[in-house]
Formats: C-alpha cells, structure tokens, sequence
C-alpha cells in the first residue's frame, strides 16, 4: 500500500465529517408557528434530515476511522515501520478505542464482549444536529446568530456557523463518557500524528 492510499483514505475521512455538516442556512429553516398574539420558533437544524439520515452519517464516519487501523499496519509493515506502533497508539487512546466500538457495534450487535476495547461498552444516543459558531482567531470577532423572515437563520459578525453531528455517548450504565463530535476529532487527531510520524503526507 503506498503513501498517497493512506493519505486517501483520511480524505475519506475528512469528507464523512465534512458530509454531514450544513453551512447554508436556507437549508435549515425553523418552524415558525403563530397564535394569535404570540410567535415561536422552533428550530432543530437538522434540514429535514431523518434520525436515520443522521444516523448514516455518524455510521460512515465511524466506518472510515475505524477501518484505517488495519491498513495503517499492512501500510507499516510493508514500508519498514513497526506495526506495532499502530497497536501502542490505538491502545493509549480511549478516543479510537470509543470510535472501535461504536463501529463493532454496528457490525456485531451491542453491548460488546467484556466491554470492548474501552472496556465501557459505549454507545450513542440522541444522535441530533446542531448549529456550532466559531469566530476568528483574532481579537474582536464575534458571530451571532438571528432569525429572518420565514425562520431562515441569519449569521452576522465575522465568525462562522455550520450544523453539525451531535450525539451523547454513554457506557453500560448509562452515564455520558463524551461527545460523538469531539470523540471523532480526536480520533482523527490521533491518526494524523501517526501518519506524520511514519512521513506520510496528509496535506490538501
């Protein structure tokens, strides 16, 4: 397996998350309900996404994280790195190990043997997308967010906004371990490192 497949399949990955955010907000038009005197919105930002819909999108971003463990390692082996290494990476992080059951899960049934790699039989719950904001790095910028006519959310300042995947992930008994986002960005954190480690190019 050469360098550019692995590069390729995190692209892969990059595209899953990217898939399944939404930056144009006439897609994500709130319910406005009028009764007499009063106005409510209600908005949910999923864009008419169903709770399956959304579910594929977590499904395929677990798949693409998770699968890249075993070709990291035919990838070593074949190119003079210790395999290994693979291994020591996947088992220090509790972010890939979450990631590995998720998709075990998927793929197996729930809960998982003795726990799974985390050993918290983890899984997700209240899948649902949210509207995150984010400004700019330097000082000053700010972002807002305001409903216009029709329930169109309207972005102002100079930050950013996007509706992206949110869910809980909770462990056997229930209780929250982490954020499905979060948890998935530092997975893809972890095998970034690793591959510059090995010299393999992860650029644009």
């Amino acid at each position: 397996m050469e360098s550019k497949d692995l590069e390729s399949r995190l692209k892969r990955i990059y595209a899953s998350l990217e898939m399944a955010e939404e930056t144009d907000m006439a897609k994500l038009k709130a319910e406005v309900v009028r009764d007499g005197k009063r106005i409510a919105v209600y908005q949910d930002f999923s864009g008419g996404l169903s709770n399956e819909e959304l579910e594929n999108y977590a499904q395929s971003l677990i798949h693409n994280i998770a699968s890249l463990r075993d070709h990291l390692k035919s990838w070593a082996r074949k190119n003079g790195k210790e395999k290994s290494e693979v291994d020591s990476v996947f088992r220090s992080s509790l972010a890939l190990q979450i990631i590995q059951d998720l998709f075990d899960n998927d793929k197996h049934g729930y809960p998982p043997r003795n726990g799974g790699w985390s050993g918290k039989s983890p899984k997700i719950d209240k899948i649902t997308r949210s509207l995150e904001l984010s400004t700019q790095p330097q000082k000053g910028s700010f972002v807002a967010m305001t409903f216009g006519p029709g329930g169109i959310p309207h972005i102002s300042g100079s930050g950013e906004a996007r509706a992206v995947i949110s869910a809980e992930i909770r462990d056997r008994d229930g209780n929250i371990i982490g954020d499905f986002r979060q948890t998935a960005l530092e997975a893809i954190g972890v095998w970034e490192e690793l591959l510059a480690e090995f010299g393999v190019s992860i650029g644009p």
